[in-house]
């Protein structure tokens, strides 16, 4: 079976038709999923948690194509991965392959020869990547014309471009950490803290945990919040704290909005600390 094709960009709903359209092009037996393309325009962190999160759930093989560029036309190289799983990941080199070099791993990288890899008739444009460069070489992969020695030259793992992690602290009874991605779609807000740092600091599900979220150091929210397994077990309209599928610890409300109920942000400003009283 040749390898599927998974598109995630910044593009919003229906960005994507284009790069579709060029792969089917390639090879009209290629089978080419969308998995997300409301990624918050040019947010690479953003990018790289999502590939963290579906590499794992895709066959080897997969070639995945990340698309949120905003270098695109620029020196930045184009690049794919190639996982120690097997699978691939077609992106800028910008920081969106960071949680991959820890896992799954990377293989080898190699930049796109735009001069064998590029879609022809489109080398006077410079600001869509994603279908001119991205897309059409993934297809020649998947398709089998070219193998991945034919995508280009090689260049070391080490030289991958790399965003800061942000991290957690953790003492007996309080952890802290940052407030890393939104659920915009249920309102719900996930953390820097793994579900197994969570744990070795002593919170067992069932607890009411004081939570305190601070922007720039200055406190939001203070509020004790029932750590459950999920939003069902809490009364409707009422926060809870869950393990979120990412494995870190999320917030929520049930059948609520938590984030526009109390006006959260994210990013390495918005500090969330949980501990027991």
């Amino acid at each position: 079976m040749k390898p599927l094709i998974v598109f995630q960009t910044d593009f919003g709903i229906g960005g994507g038709s284009a790069m579709r359209g060029t792969c089917l092009k390639v090879d009209p037996e290629l089978k080419v999923y969308d998995a997300n393309h409301t990624i918050e325009k040019f947010n690479v962190r953003a990018a790289g948690r999502s590939l963290r999160m579906l590499v794992p759930y895709w066959p080897s093989g997969t070639i995945f194509v990340s698309v949120v560029d905003p270098g695109v036309g620029t020196s930045r190289r184009a690049s794919i991965a190639l996982l120690k799983n097997g699978s691939y990941v077609v992106t800028p080199d910008n920081g969106t392959l960071t949680p991959l070099l820890e896992n799954p791993g990377i293989e080898q990288i190699r930049v796109i020869d735009e001069t064998r890899n590029r879609l022809k008739g489109t080398e006077k444009v410079s600001i869509f990547h994603g279908r001119d460069l991205f897309a059409y070489c993934a297809a020649k992969l998947a398709s089998g014309i070219i193998d991945y020695e034919g995508v280009g030259e090689e260049y070391p793992v080490s030289e991958i471009v790399t965003y800061p992690q942000w991290g957690y602290t953790c003492e007996p009874g309080k952890v802290s950490g940052i407030i890393t991605d939104m659920m915009r779609t249920f309102g719900n807000l996930e953390s820097s803290i793994p579900i197994s740092v969570f744990e070795e600091a002593g919170f067992r599900v069932g607890e009411e945990i004081l939570v305190k979220i601070l922007h720039k150091d200055e406190c939001i929210l203070v509020k004790k919040i029932a750590y459950q397994p999920s939003f069902g077990w809490v009364a409707e309209g009422q926060e809870v704290l869950y393990n979120s599928s990412d494995g870190v610890i999320g917030v929520g409300i049930n059948r609520g909005d938590f984030i526009h109920t109390y006006g959260i942000g994210f990013g390495e400003e918005w500090q969330i600390v949980l501990e027991k009283e």
